[in-house]
């Protein structure tokens, strides 16, 4: 089942690298209140047509050993699973870590 999530995390990916400009342009034109009602309607209505995991809030930080969901805290440093990275740091190739850090 990991593969599964780890095939739709890179999905997501995909879709919002492929689609992050129009999503910007987009929105940006819609905020602009110099622009005319109708064609700000025309540009909601196209972005509403994106594909919804095109969207950055979908993604979600990962393990890449367990595709589990990560703490923020140690997927931003690591790439990794809370208990992954403890047990990592418990041997003395990572050094500079604390039992602290959990």
């Amino acid at each position: 089942m990991n593969w599964k999530r780890n095939i739709r995390d890179h999905k997501r990916r995909f879709l919002v690298t492929k689609y992050e400009l129009r999503r910007k342009l987009y929105k940006a034109f819609c905020k602009d209140l110099d622009l005319p009602s109708d064609i700000r309607d025309k540009l909601h209505y196209k972005l509403s047509k994106l594909p919804r995991n095109s969207s950055f809030t979908r993604v979600k930080n990962r393990c890449i050993s367990t595709s589990l969901p990560c703490s923020i805290s140690i997927s931003r440093s690591f790439d990794g699973h809370k208990e992954i990275v403890l047990v990592a740091t418990s041997k003395p190739i990572e050094q500079g870590l604390g039992s602290w850090s959990s």
